[in-house]
């Protein structure tokens, strides 16, 4: 009972100890030697943890592994009695003489140690002791492993009290530098070292930037180390943790750290799932501290919340950057910017806001916009802006008040605010287009009175040319019947000079009714290929000048419902163009009806043109290039007038071409042309 209260009351392992060995120490018993051996897991040998009856017992006496007649009782966790042990090769001297006994000290299967107690005199033990050191080892074994769990269960608890204050405080703290340097604090707190060191990666440079050190000798801070460089450039590149005892021995150590007095050195990687944030290391420079696997655990324990913690400040750090940016931008952006609560009350304007309509920030916060800068006229057409604009991008030209009433005309664009999925308001931008608007009336203005003056002169100029051309003719008869031959040749050519020049002015007169609005569309059935037969036979002699072949595809096409005269000039047009691009080729047209379209194709053999030459070919007074136009002449019209008139009866125009390998313009019209009676 002496012995089972000693052990109850002892609180460590060297209590437990001592309460074993002078619990058992009575003269009763008749014990001279009683020593208490704890295995050492790390190499198994036993270390003697409280003796009596060895005076000269060495502090930690440790017996090697495998040594010694306690041994046995180590390997097969029995106990073993050995009655004389100066007979046994294996017996380690404590005594000079006399009986031992050995019995381990076994908790569920595991052996944590072995009670030794020797008497002087050979044969000394009965199957009395063998009952009571059996119990006392056993109470002594209990009370070990029960004071070794309490010991790791406190320890386990301040680990964690530790990471949690840790985490709390970087947690609480989203800029990267203090978090950094917060995490150097409590890594060497938690991990009792000298210092370390904590670095970010830089994914672009393919460095490791150290952003906090402490205390191992110097200020590290904004070193940087390529990948696979010293301790922390090789965890960076294996991404798996390393110890290393002796880091002035070890072959990988980088020449920026000459100059510390470092002894060993622990690295871990800081992993967010697959991907590396960074790099911690902790250092020791005392000889006697080697990091183990422990030290190991523990830091892995930490490292994955010190890298949520520095990708948390990273991002906090890169979204306050972006805030910055875009508040920036809407600062100093010349368009009137506002945004809207999901109720449409304003939240925020820029400075072009507040000069555009008067108001200061201040007078418009948390006021309903619409209200504020339209007129009664005007209202509905905002607040059906606003409406639309909860779903959709909304844009258009309207007119808005100033604070002084003053009226403006404004281009809006209004979408939608949405964080993940829910329409949290929207933002609206006006932009002052006064003086725009005014400036393309003025534009119209211009463009029509051109349209109307050369529409004037064209009917002014044809009068005279008509009568020209009518006197040539009539003079080139007069020679004729005269016979003056010399005459003849200079009359041709005033009257081509003439036709000519009348050929433009129809064309420039066409174009100007077509701007000006004036140009008159009307539908009419007619028989498509007997149009398609006159423009023909009016274009052959322009393709036989030239040495070209005509081929014509159309059969069996029935009736259009079009403007015939419109759909043979944009025909006639394409042909003869066709005919002036080409020598010695083919020219061919095809007509097919497909779905209510009836679609011309009008191919040559020419020149053709490039992409960029056909791009700019359906614009007004434009040729392919400078070349073409003085090798083969013309204004450029005929096929801008082509489009519009195309596109007037419903339809349109387009070309493919390669040069040296001829082109193909394709018209496509509605078989039913849409009613109208002017363009």
């Amino acid at each position: 009972m002496r012995l089972s209260t000693g052990i109850a009351a002892a609180h460590n392992e060297g209590a437990i100890c001592a309460a074993v060995v002078n619990g058992l120490h009575d003269e009763a018993l008749g014990y001279n030697f009683l020593g208490l051996f704890l295995i050492d897991a790390a190499n198994g040998e036993r270390v003697l943890r409280s003796s009596i009856g060895w005076s000269q017992a060495p502090e930690n006496y440790r017996v090697p592994a495998g040594a010694g007649i306690s041994a046995r009782a180590i390997a097969d966790g029995k106990l073993h009695y050995t009655p004389d042990v100066t007979r046994d090769a294996s017996y380690i001297a404590s005594l000079s003489s006399g009986s031992e006994v050995d019995v381990p000290l076994v908790v569920d299967g595991n052996t944590l140690g072995v009670l030794v107690v020797e008497s002087n005199e050979p044969d000394a033990f009965a199957e009395y002791d063998f009952e009571i050191l059996t119990a006392a080892a056993d109470q002594a074994g209990i009370a070990i492993a029960r004071t070794r769990l309490l010991a790791e269960e406190r320890r386990r608890a301040d680990e964690h009290a530790a990471l949690l204050d840790s985490m709390a405080a970087l947690a609480g703290d989203l800029e990267i530098e203090r978090v950094l340097q917060m995490v150097l604090q409590r890594a060497v707190q938690l991990l009792g070292v000298t210092g370390g060191e904590v670095a970010i990666v830089d994914e672009a440079a393919g460095e490791l930037e150290i952003l906090a050190s402490s205390n191992i000798g110097k200020d590290s801070t904004g070193t940087r180390l390529k990948i696979g460089e010293g301790a922390m450039g090789k965890v960076a590149q294996t991404r798996e943790p390393l110890i290393i005892p002796s880091y002035r021995e070890w072959i990988g150590q980088s020449a920026k750290y000459d100059d510390i007095a470092v002894h060993s050195v622990m690295v871990a990687p800081l992993m967010i799932g697959e991907r590396m944030v960074g790099v911690i290391a902790a250092l020791h420079s005392d000889p006697k501290r080697i990091f183990n696997n422990e030290d190991l655990r523990l830091l892995n324990l930490f490292a994955p919340q010190v890298a949520v913690a520095i990708e948390n400040a990273r991002l906090f750090s890169n979204i306050q950057r972006e805030q910055a940016y875009f508040a920036s931008l809407v600062r100093e952006s010349p368009v009137s910017i506002v945004a809207l609560d999901k109720h449409g009350c304003i939240t925020l304007c820029n400075p072009a806001f507040e000069e555009l309509f008067g108001y200061s920030a201040a007078e418009v916060q948390n006021q309903e916009l619409d209200p504020l800068i339209t007129t009664e006229e005007t209202r509905r057409e905002a607040e059906a802006y606003t409406q639309q604009a909860t779903d959709r991008a909304i844009h258009g030209v309207g007119r808005r008040v100033r604070k002084d009433r003053t009226l403006v005309d404004v281009e809006i664009l209004a979408v939608p605010v949405v964080v993940k999925g829910e329409r949290v308001g929207l933002m609206a931008l006006y932009h002052d287009v006064t003086e725009l608007l005014k400036a393309r009336q003025d534009a119209e203005a211009a463009d029509r009175a051109k349209s109307q003056f050369l529409a004037s002169m064209s009917h002014e100029l044809r009068t005279p040319l008509n009568a020209i051309i009518g006197y040539s003719e009539l003079l080139r008869e007069e020679a004729e019947e005269r016979q003056l031959p010399g005459f003849t040749g200079d009359l041709d050519k005033i009257r081509g000079a003439g036709r000519h020049l009348l050929m433009l002015i129809n064309d420039v007169l066409d174009l100007s009714k077509i701007e000006a609005g004036k140009v008159e569309i009307s539908p009419a059935p007619f028989p498509l290929e007997r149009a398609i037969a006159e423009v023909t036979a009016t274009v052959e002699p322009l393709v036989a000048r030239r040495g070209n072949k005509l081929e014509v595809r159309a059969a069996a096409l029935g009736d259009m419902h079009s403007d015939e005269m419109r759909i043979r000039q944009v025909l006639f047009n394409l042909l003869s163009n066709a005919s002036k691009f080409t020598e010695k080729g083919t020219i061919s047209l095809g007509v097919t009806r497909e779905d209510g379209w009836m679609i011309f194709a009008v191919s040559d053999t020419g020149i053709g043109m490039s992409p960029d030459q056909a791009s700019r070919l359906f614009e007004a007074f434009v040729q392919a290039d400078a070349t073409i136009a003085a090798r083969f002449g013309g204004t450029g019209l005929g096929l801008a007038i082509s489009r519009k008139l195309c596109r007037l009866m419903g339809g349109d125009v387009t070309v493919a071409s390669e040069p040296g390998k001829g082109s193909t313009f394709t018209v496509r019209l509605p078989v039913t042309a849409p009613a109208q009676e002017e363009a």
